[in-house]
């Protein structure tokens, strides 16, 4: 049974809480203030930020690996600090002559950018051109054209080891939009959006310089909210032989499946009145995509044509944007 305090001894504990014990000051005076900036809060989770820097760590190795194989030479690549800012204030920030790669992410249709320092810019452009990539000489001039196409071959790579990084998150499609050369005509994101500053320290030879992505936060939000429901969907509890059974029985499974040519919508009067050699004017034209439906669900968008003499459809894409080649 609990002890029951009188009530001197409540008064005891009012009047030290009151005045504070030695003890409580001692532990008070030893706390660090930090500052805190109200008017920006910082909304990374410790989930979202672990799963940010799980990202961050798997494309760097890979892309130190990309950079050494391209440059010849030992390339090290760490990250330096990931912080979060206003995009206008990140954006300010930059310099004026600066190539950066627009990516576009699919299905969180969201969207970041990734930049080089110039050192490091040139020396990869020096090297894909014959040089020798060891010269630190930064050009006092606009970027040429074919300096832009040779770095739009790099940064297209790099989408591909960003989207090696996102593997957890289910049909994840990664994207090279377009690259400018101004960051400040960048409208990619909007000024006033919160984005993830991830800043990589890069070592090649004797060059040093930086690879910067910038990314919202509204993406790592979403990423980890597609990540979790991946990790729910597997986790059922079943062994992988349960798995593959299900799987082979699922393939004996007939579905019907429909190219729609064009659909048309007639009176009773007309369907009526219908004879041999009448033609029905569809809503289709030619040369529209046929739509291919999978149990009456909308699946595909295709081609029709023939193939061995009969008739088929080739199936270009899905309906919600994935593209394919198959028939």
């Amino acid at each position: 049974m609990a002890e029951i305090l009188t009530q001197s001894q409540i008064d005891e504990l009012l009047n030290e809480l009151i005045k504070g014990s030695p003890d409580t000051k001692k532990n008070v005076s030893k706390v660090e203030a930090k500052n805190y900036d109200f008017r920006s809060p910082k909304k990374m989770s410790r989930e979202q930020n672990k799963m940010l820097s799980g990202i961050t760590d798997v494309l760097s190795r890979h892309v130190a690996a990309y950079l050494s194989s391209l440059l010849r030479n030992y390339c090290e690549l760490s990250v330096a600090s990931i912080d979060e800012h206003p995009y206008s204030e990140y954006n300010n920030a930059l310099p004026d002559m600066l190539m950066t790669a627009i990516v576009d992410i699919y299905p969180m249709n969201a969207t970041m950018t990734l930049d080089m320092s110039n050192n490091i810019l040139f020396a990869i452009i020096d090297r894909m051109l014959g040089g020798t990539g060891e010269k630190n000489i930064i050009p006092d001039r606009e970027y040429t054209e074919i300096e832009i196409t040779l770095m739009e071959r790099v940064f297209r790579r790099l989408c591909t080891y960003i989207q090696d990084a996102l593997q957890n998150i289910p049909n994840c499609r990664v994207t090279l939009r377009q690259i400018d050369t101004n960051s400040r005509f960048i409208r990619a994101i909007r000024m006033e959006e919160v984005v993830e500053v991830v800043v990589y320290n890069v070592t090649v030879g004797n060059i040093t310089g930086t690879f910067t992505a910038c990314i919202p936060y509204t993406f790592v939000q979403a990423a980890a909210s597609l990540a979790e429901k991946e990790v729910e969907g597997d986790s059922t509890g079943a062994s992988d032989e349960e798995r593959w059974r299900h799987l082979e029985e699922l393939r004996n499974t007939y579905v019907d499946v429909r190219a729609i040519l064009g659909t048309a919508t007639l009176s009773l009067q007309e369907l009526r009145d219908l004879q041999v050699g009448d033609v029905i004017r569809l809503d289709q034209k030619n040369g529209d995509p046929v739509l291919v439906t999978v149990n009456g669900n909308k699946w595909f968008l295709g081609e029709p044509g023939i193939k061995k003499y009969s008739k088929a459809v080739k199936i270009n894409k899905y309906c919600n944007g994935r593209s394919q080649s198959n028939e």
